[in-house]
Order: structure tokens, then C-alpha cells, then sequence
């Protein structure tokens, strides 16, 4: 299998919603890493004119880099969205990943997990909205793939059951790797059962972080998750990896680094992303 390693737009988040980097800049610095892509998430091009999402996917051309559409959120039933509100979102964003190139378009559900956990038919809700928003996406013109993360929502089991009752060859699965964690999922067990499903997904790291109760106690009042770049964390990333290299694929898989953890006035991105890319290579055993 090939994999093309490349690099999320969200790893700069912070600095380009201050204003401080742009993507044009975001590319040209990660064409310097001899990134093999860059997939940019569609709230940092929202507005933008086609001509204007066509000028950088030459700029892209030019800089050797592919590009890709890292999406938004379908939409939320218990917020009073209904199915044609998420369809026409998708639309939308697969309009702007066909001026940029891109083979597909990632989406997801846009609800935490974790703040509908106590309340299951809720939950469901939120599975038959994007179900039929799906449905109606996928019977639409001819388009790019649309790509379903595994955000911080659904269950892998429950992602397999979706999928299947989507059943559309236009729709299938993002993996992020290290999101099973948001669910209580073992991301290696996530791994093999949803790898089959997906062309491209996100790798990151989580590590864990003690909060004690205070007064120079050692009682700990429970932990903070935290993400962070590929190999700053805790996770065996060389076993996900494996799962992602034992597909049998005929075409590249892209894997892109999402690196969450960034902040406005800190500008680490590249020496952070030239490491984590240097490990990623090593574990894939690729150039």
C-alpha cells in the first residue's frame, strides 16, 4: 500500500484564526517538511470564492503538495437542524474540495459523545439525522468521496452499523486513530475493525495528565486527556500503524497529522511536525 503523509490545517489553527500565519504560508511550510499533502479544513477556506480556492490548489501544484478537504459538522438534531440542512452542508463543502482537487470531503456528527451519554435516545436522534443527511448527500450529482470521521460521537460498532445502512459506494470512513479514546474505545481494537472502511484518516498522540485534589495531597481527583503530536504521547502508534499498512489497498491511503495542540502566539508547528513526520516515516518505512 502507499501512504501519502501530509499535514491538517488544524495543527495551525490558533495562528490562523489570529490572523498571525495564512494557509498560503501554512503551505509553503509544510512543503519544506516534504509533506506529501496538506489537507485543509474547510472552515479556514469558508467564504472563499472558487477562483480563489483554484488560485491555491495551483499554489499547491507548484509547491508539489496535494490537497485535500478536511470538512465541518453535518449538524446537530437537538439543535432543530433537519436532513436537508446537513445535505446541503456537505454540498457545499464537496463543491469547495472539487475546486481544490481533493479526492474527498471529511465530515462528521456535531455532537460530543460524552454530553449525551446519560441520554441514549438522544444519541439515536442524532444517528437517524445523519443518516438521512448521508442519503440524501450520496444520491446527489457526482462528486468527491464523502468521508465520515470517527470524531468524539459514535461507537466503532456503531459506525459499522451506519455504514451499512448508508450503503453507498460514495460514502465511507475517516479514521482518526487516537478518537476511540473519546468514546472509551481502545483505539487498537477501533483500528482493525474500521480500517477496512476508510481511504484516509488523522494520526495524533494523547497523553495523560494527574489532577490532584490539593493541599499537598497526593489523592488524585481523576486525569486530564490532552492531544498532541505523534510521538508525544502515550499511544502505540507503531500497532495503529500496522493496521492502517496490512489493508489491502490498491490506491494511496492519506494519513494526515492532526496536531490539535496549538496556540496563537506559539509558532512550533514546524519543528513539531518535522519530527512527528520523521517517526511516521520510520513506522511506515517510508521515504
Amino acid at each position: 500500500m502507499t501512504i501519502k503523509l501530509g499535514v491538517d490545517t488544524l495543527s495551525y489553527y490558533c495562528r490562523i484564526a489570529e490572523g498571525h500565519i495564512s494557509v498560503e504560508d501554512v503551505l509553503k511550510e509544510c512543503a519544506t517538511l516534504d509533506a506529501d499533502f496538506v489537507q485543509v479544513t474547510a472552515g479556514h477556506v469558508r467564504g472563499w470564492s472558487d477562483a480563489r480556492l483554484e488560485n491555491l490548489r495551483g499554489e499547491a501544484d507548484e509547491l508539489g503538495l496535494g490537497l485535500t478537504l478536511g470538512g465541518g459538522p453535518i449538524g446537530q438534531a437537538g439543535r432543530g437542524d433537519v436532513p436537508q440542512q446537513g445535505a446541503d452542508r456537505i454540498a457545499g463543502m464537496a463543491h469547495a474540495a472539487q475546486r481544490l482537487g481533493s479526492p474527498y470531503v471529511v465530515t462528521f456528527a456535531g455532537f460530543y459523545r460524552s454530553e449525551l451519554w446519560r441520554i441514549p435516545e438522544q444519541i439515536e436522534r442524532e444517528r437517524r439525522y445523519l443518516v438521512e443527511a448521508l442519503h440524501i448527500a450520496a444520491s446527489g450529482p457526482d462528486g468527491p468521496a464523502i468521508l465520515l470521521e470517527n470524531h468524539s460521537d459514535f461507537t466503532s460498532r456503531e459506525y459499522e452499523e451506519l455504514l451499512a445502512e448508508v450503503a453507498s459506494p460514495r460514502v465511507a470512513l475517516f479514521l482518526d486513530l487516537i478518537n476511540p479514546v473519546s468514546t472509551l474505545d481502545d483505539p487498537l481494537t477501533t483500528a482493525r475493525s474500521l480500517a477496512p472502511y476508510a481511504p484516509a484518516g488523522h494520526v495524533k498522540d494523547f497523553r495523560l495528565e494527574s489532577c490532584f485534589v490539593g493541599y499537598g495531597s497526593k489523592l488524585r481527583r481523576g486525569f486530564d486527556v490532552r492531544w498532541c503530536y505523534p510521538g508525544e504521547g502515550v499511544a502505540d502508534l507503531s500497532a495503529l500503524l500496522d493496521v492502517i499498512v496490512m489493508q489491502p489497498r490498491d490506491d494511496a491511503y492519506y494519513l494526515s497529522i492532526e496536531g490539535l495542540d496549538n496556540h496563537g502566539d506559539v509558532a512550533d508547528q514546524k519543528e513539531r511536525l518535522s519530527q512527528s513526520l520523521s517517526l511516521l516515516r520510520q513506522l511506515l518505512d517510508v521515504d
